[in-house]
């Protein structure tokens, strides 16, 4: 979305800059309006991106937060901290980012309007430094962040190291089923053609698919390169969008993991926001972007349009359907105490762990079938060939 730097005027007279990303300068206004904000000018920038080859991980951003806490926590300048930074960091894409982001602060800006110039740093990481630098809390805010990324990075690698396994088995599985059709098969075939004697049919029909396998392999290349770029681009529009998101709704396996992901990822996000300091209001849109599904995300306006008109957090929550009614509980008393903040992270840990323990018996189930799946494709190539070997019996002496 395009970038739109604003001046607008606070109801107290005082005049605020900062920037804003928005999809037109309509929207610019009706947010500006949402924060009680009158706007006075409102321009276009041209957001300035790091470089193609590479980018910049959540990993990344966990190691630059962290260190720049620490910097600033030893009793470094701002300016110094991110200089020093920008020369030493691992990753040349990331020199390059923080170098632009100290040109900025150079000039006059912010941190946070420093950050907000570059699409290596996500709106929940700008919003957090805004509300740490209006609060005069950078220090505390940046290792909030930080634990917020590493939390996020963990759960990532956990993920992904669970589905390492099942990766391997259906590779190697594949790997030995496509050996035995393109060297072991024809040799049989060579075999029976020297002795004259028809095939069965299952052998047939298994030779059918070797031949093209190896005569037309091209052509089965060029189809699935096909078939995975229509794919793509058809899940890059609105409708293939909502298709996959309501699909990994209702799948059995997957839509249990991905919808305490989702409400896992929306709870420490808003939670993480509100306990920085940022607005409810604004805390709410930054976390329905990071969801992860539209279907969801569009659930949740509910949220959003009953914060606006006073109605509250546990109400809505509750009309959306999102979360669970016994977690709505929870937010309700936690919203009475006055530690809403706290709720939505505890909810976070709740479901963050349970991802965990899904994950790990929905993995123990998956190993088992794909050995069971693989297993019976060589068994069905064993049987065809051993039904030629069989019918060799039948050949007249």
């Amino acid at each position: 979305m395009p970038l739109y730097t604003y001046e607008a005027a606070e109801k107290t007279g005082k005049k605020v800059t900062d920037t804003i990303e928005c999809a037109s300068e309509a929207e610019v206004k009706e947010r500006l309006s949402e924060l009680g904000l009158m706007p006075l000018a409102i321009k276009t920038v041209e957001a300035r991106r790091g470089p193609t080859f590479s980018r910049v991980s959540s990993k990344d951003l966990m190691t630059f937060t962290s260190e720049l806490a620490n910097l600033i926590e030893s009793g470094l300048p701002l300016d110094r901290a991110l200089y020093v930074l920008s020369v030493h960091s691992e990753k040349a894409v990331m020199r390059e980012v923080l170098t632009e982001v100290y040109k900025d602060l150079q000039r006059g800006q912010s941190l946070s309007n420093a950050l907000s110039h570059q699409k290596a740093f996500p709106k929940i990481y700008v919003n957090m430094v805004r509300a740490g630098e209006a609060g005069g809390i950078l220090e505390e805010v940046l290792h909030r962040l930080a634990g917020f990324l590493e939390t996020t990075v963990a759960f990532k690698e956990e993920l992904i190291s669970a589905l390492v396994y099942p990766a391997v088995l259906t590779g190697v599985g594949g790997s030995s089923v496509a050996v035995i059709l393109i060297f072991v098969l024809p040799r049989f075939a060579e075999m029976f053609d020297s002795l004259g004697q028809e095939m069965p049919a299952p052998t047939r029909m298994l030779m059918g698919l070797n031949s093209l396998l190896t005569s037309y392999w091209w052509l089965v290349l060029i189809v699935m390169a096909i078939a995975v770029l229509l794919g793509r681009s058809y899940l890059v529009t609105s409708e293939g969008r909502q298709f996959m998101d309501n699909l990994k709704l209702r799948i059995p396996i997957v839509r249990g993991l991905h919808k305490k992901a989702m409400i896992a990822r929306f709870s420490r996000t808003l939670g993480t926001l509100l306990k920085s300091g940022v607005p409810i209001l604004e805390a709410i849109m930054v976390s329905r972007e990071v969801v992860g599904n539209e279907v969801v995300a569009n659930r949740l306006i509910v949220l959003e349009e009953g914060v606006r008109k006073g109605l509250g957090v546990a109400g809505p929550l509750r009309e959306s359907g999102v979360f669970p009614s016994i977690v709505v509980e929870m937010i309700a008393v936690g919203e009475e105490a006055g530690r809403l903040d706290q709720t939505f992270i505890s909810v976070a840990e709740r479901f963050e762990s349970e991802s965990r323990s899904l994950i790990k018996r929905s993995m123990s189930i998956v190993g088992p079938v794909i050995i069971l799946f693989m297993a019976g494709i060589v068994a069905l190539i064993v049987f065809s060939m051993l039904l030629a070997v069989f019918s060799i019996n039948e050949i007249p002496i």
